[in-house]
């Protein structure tokens, strides 16, 4: 491998941790669970390239998301109650939350793999939602049947309900159309970081 392959290799893992990081959820799982979801995505973010249509993408998805609850599990916590909170699975909205996110990195803040593929892949990526978002879509759209409290209780069914919940939400308030992954940027904004 020459120095210019290599220097791109750890570029394209460089990526991968920080949108790892970004996506804040580290803590939550069980040790050595970083470097296990970092290959997954590195495996995932290789068929970016190939993927041919919205039923490509949201196939990958789902495999990650899969694949997530399988093998990722998350920490044993001590609460502010003192109450032990036991290592368990991780949940598809976890998976999806920590998948969402290293993609927005990677395809819509990095252009990667190539600036063309990231512009045919925009439209298809999802809005990475965490718990303060859900929250909010749950206040503004109540008569939706999205049980889970916490992005930790997304199950696969209520992510379908979030995915709805946020696509109408753009219609509703947003005067030109955006993309989710523009949406999960300006409302976690809004709701997070701007106080």
């Amino acid at each position: 491998m020459n120095q210019i392959d290599e220097a791109n290799l750890i570029k394209y893992k460089n990526i991968i941790d920080i949108a790892i990081s970004f996506s804040g959820m580290t803590r939550v799982f069980e040790q050595g669970s970083k470097q296990k979801i970092a290959g997954k995505l590195a495996s995932s973010f290789s068929l970016l390239a190939g993927i041919e249509g919205k039923d490509d993408f949201e196939n990958l998805h789902s495999d990650f998301c899969e694949w997530f609850i399988n093998n990722v599990f998350t920490a044993e916590r001590l609460m502010k109650n003192k109450k032990v909170k036991k290592c368990r699975s991780a949940s598809y909205g976890q998976g999806a939350k920590v998948f969402n996110i290293a993609l927005k990195v990677y395809v819509y803040y990095c252009n990667l793999p190539n600036p063309e593929t990231a512009a045919k892949l925009l439209p298809m990526l999802h809005s990475a939602v965490d718990t303060v978002m859900m929250e909010h879509l749950k206040k503004k759209y109540p008569k939706e049947n999205l049980k889970a409290e916490t992005i930790e209780a997304v199950s696969k069914s209520d992510y379908f309900v979030i995915r709805k919940m946020v696509n109408q939400h753009i219609k509703d308030e947003f005067d030109k159309p955006i993309q989710p992954v523009h949406y999960d940027d300006i409302l976690w904004y809004r709701l997070n970081r701007r106080a």
